[in-house]
């Protein structure tokens, strides 16, 4: 890897991100993987060798760390051996798996890294009997029934289609501690393959479930910290809570190394977002890190902005009242998960929401 790549590759670990909306994910999900195999047919079986598809349950626990970065733990089990359309091959077998990965996530797309260490178990070689009249295969032990213990690297991408759901694609490296395996020859039965020997790369592909939540006590922290006695007064206006009785996730302040100008408030994929005052909507966009944006000027001196939206359900000129349905909370921009971020900026300078609203 050449200095360029790997320079790139950390400033986008590193890049600030303008919201961090969770610190643990939990998934589920089922995935398809391709065990690559070197085959030796067996000379006395003519019909064709399908490639080694699996079906696996995976899970996966990941900690956010630092903005987009993460730390997950992953465990898989194989559950479907079954012959389909999307499922089977020469031999069967039971396998599990445990990983560590390093990860980097986007709006919706993740990439990450890491290692892992495998165990395979009973495998049974695909075979068929002499007579012709019967198609159903049957299922040889292999000749030393092998107990293969293996590790590797792992390299794989999520795109989350929604925020609760997901589709990931996964490349292994493998190191195994046992190769070249036979059917056992205590058998009538025609294995459709003489030798076979697992592959050094798997390939794989699936869908998850995934949810995210918050640390309890970090949030409760925020919410108890840095309340002033006594809220700021506006003459001719009043604000109140853009998302009611929601909990700040992330509050105003350096955060980082940078200013957070804003306060992140947690949410819910198409919950309402509200106008905090009356005033005119300034300004409805969308732009790389705010997402999908509504600014609202409340007098002379004072704006409020509500980022990342799913929906903005305001036009520009309409004047609003305070508690109005403006929008509703998503994940658009540059984010890692659903929530609200809201600004209140007076004379076009930050200042912190928690001085003039009781969240």
């Amino acid at each position: 890897m050449s200095k360029k790549i790997l320079y790139a590759f950390l400033f986008l670990i590193f890049l600030p991100a303008l919201s961090f909306a969770q610190d643990w994910r939990f998934s589920a999900g089922y995935t398809i993987q391709n065990f690559g195999m070197e085959i030796t047919p067996n000379s006395d079986y003519y019909g064709q060798i399908e490639p080694t598809r699996k079906g696996l349950l995976e899970v996966e626990l990941e900690r956010y760390l630092l903005y987009r970065l993460y730390l997950s733990g992953t465990g898989s089990v194989l559950v479907n051996n079954a012959e389909s359309a999307f499922h089977g091959g020469p031999i069967n077998f039971n396998r599990t798996t445990l990983g560590l990965n390093l990860g980097v996530q986007w709006n919706n797309f993740g990439a990450y890294t890491g290692i892992h260490g495998g165990y395979t178990w009973n495998i049974n070689f695909k075979s068929y009997s002499p007579d012709d009249f019967d198609p159903n295969p049957y299922w040889i032990e292999e000749e030393n029934q092998a107990e293969i213990f293996s590790g590797g690297f792992t390299f794989g991408a999520k795109y989350y289609l929604l925020n609760n759901f997901r589709i990931q694609a996964e490349i292994k490296t493998h190191s195994f501690t046992d190769q070249g395996f036979r059917p056992s020859n205590n058998s009538d039965n025609i294995p459709v393959a003489s030798k076979i020997d697992f592959r050094p790369v798997t390939f794989s592909i699936g869908f998850s479930v995934s949810i995210p939540w918050n640390d309890k006590n970090r949030l409760e922290r925020i919410n108890s910290s840095g309340r002033p006695s006594t809220l700021m007064s506006v003459s001719g206006l009043q604000f109140e809570s853009p998302k009611p009785n929601a909990l700040i996730t992330s509050p105003f302040g350096p955060r980082w190394g940078r200013p957070h100008e804003g306060i992140d408030l947690d949410a819910n994929r198409g919950d309402d977002v509200l106008a905090a005052a009356d005033g005119v909507i300034e300004e409805t966009s969308s732009t790389a890190s705010y997402g999908r944006k509504i600014v609202i000027r409340h007098g002379r001196e004072y704006t409020t902005v509500y980022a990342h939206l799913n929906r903005i359900l305001v036009k520009e000129g309409d004047r609003v009242r305070r508690g109005q349905v403006i929008g509703q909370a998503g994940n658009s921009g540059i984010v890692t998960g659903v929530h609200l971020h809201f600004e209140v900026r007076r004379d076009g300078e930050p200042v912190d929401p928690q001085n003039y609203i009781r969240f």
